[in-house]
């Protein structure tokens, strides 16, 4: 009975957790409340991106050159410090390119992510809330970018004179998941992806599911009553 009874508190328990980690991963300023952009990701996070997709012939009809990636090379990126200054967040990052040796010491980087969004670069990071962010972002940005959700756009043209779309989505954190160049028929001709992938989680989402734990917690309990009585 005394080992039942652990197994019901237990599942209890682990749903509460599921519960918070969801809320967690959603919070987003609410009523009108001015939005404070903040870095999403911590010191020492790790990330590697794969080359998914690539059209050599296509590349170099687009850019005029040749790539110097193939399917499957990925590059690496270790956060070392954030600072917040008055202006902005700046990150040092130490970088390993295509076809580099990760066991040698990478390239050091300092990128800045300026908080008034009228200075926003074709930041490799987005502040978040990221779509809050990027949705303030685009407002102050030529007609070639639009916006949506937490993917940015950009059409334009390359040295060669080709036309070209450019897309990149990030996650919850501000760390860009895909990105990808297109060219002037819509056709990929370079996709890079985070092989950290994490799922985005909507508010519909997340109602679904905390009806369902709370659906798992009661026919739990039901049970522990009708055995136990």
């Amino acid at each position: 009975m005394v080992q039942k009874t652990s197994r019901v508190f237990a599942l209890i328990l682990l749903n509460i957790v599921i519960i918070g980690l969801f809320f967690n991963t959603n919070v987003y300023a609410q009523d009108g409340e001015e939005v404070s952009y903040y870095v999403g990701f911590n010191e020492g996070t790790e990330l590697v991106w794969e080359v998914t997709e690539i059209d050599a012939l296509k590349f170099r009809d687009l850019f005029g050159i040749d790539p110097n990636f193939e399917k499957g090379d990925q590059i690496r990126i270790v956060i070392r410090a954030i600072t917040e200054v008055t202006v902005s967040w700046r990150i040092d990052y130490e970088f390993w390119d295509y076809k580099t040796d990760w066991a040698l010491p990478g390239e050091e980087i300092v990128a800045n992510l300026w908080k008034n969004t009228e200075t926003y670069g074709d930041y490799l990071f987005s502040l978040s809330p990221v779509e809050d962010y990027l949705a303030a972002v685009v407002e102050n940005l030529p007609s070639e970018y639009d916006v949506s959700g937490s993917t940015i756009n950009k059409r334009g043209q390359t040295d060669v004179g080709e036309d070209y779309r450019w897309e990149k989505e990030y996650d919850t954190r501000g760390i860009p998941t895909i990105e990808t160049y297109y060219n002037a028929y819509e056709e990929i001709v370079a996709r890079v992806e985070g092989t950290f992938r994490i799922i985005s989680f909507g508010f519909y989402f997340i109602g679904f599911m905390l009806v369902v734990i709370l659906g798992i917690i009661v026919v739990s309990v039901k049970r522990y009553k009708i055995r136990f009585n």
